[in-house]
Order: structure tokens, then C-alpha cells, then sequence
């Protein structure tokens, strides 16, 4: 696993938050801190934070760069695990 705890995995997800914003990409910040916002202890929150990165990756993935793009892979593949209990 990518991430030690759910602290390390939001840590994560703030950096490339703050990452996309700096680059230019504020709305795709936006987005996944529209996602984070979704969080509510429950698996709901987590498959709409998946979503937002679904979402986030259809419309900007072509804009990021290759460090963004990793970041996001292994954020993806955290948040995955945790909704579908792979």
C-alpha cells in the first residue's frame, strides 16, 4: 500500500490539491477538494471522493503534468482499495 494511514493518504491529496492550484489547474483542485468535503466516515464519502478523482481525470488529465498524473494513480488506486475492499 501506498499510503501508512488515511492521514498520509489526505496529506497526499492536499499536496496535489495545492499542486494542480499552483500550476493553473485551480478547478481541478477544486474538484477534489470538492471530494474530500464528501468524506463522512462512511463508504458513501469515500466513493464520491473516487468519483471526484474519476471525474477530475476525465477533464483535466490531459492538462497534468507527469508528477500530478503519478500523484493521482496512487491516490486512485488508495481510494479504490477502500471503497471496493480490494
Amino acid at each position: 500500500m501506498e499510503f501508512q494511514s488515511n492521514a498520509d493518504l489526505f496529506e497526499a491529496i492536499k499536496k496535489l490539491q495545492s499542486s494542480l492550484s499552483s500550476s493553473g489547474n485551480e478547478k481541478a483542485g477544486e474538484l477534489l477538494g470538492e471530494g474530500m468535503l464528501s468524506l463522512n466516515g462512511l463508504t458513501d464519502g469515500w466513493a464520491l471522493l473516487l468519483e471526484s478523482i474519476n471525474t477530475l481525470n476525465k477533464r483535466y488529465g490531459a492538462t497534468l503534468s507527469q508528477h500530478q498524473c503519478d500523484e493521482l494513480n496512487k491516490i486512485h488506486k488508495a481510494v479504490h482499495q477502500v471503497v471496493y475492499r480490494a
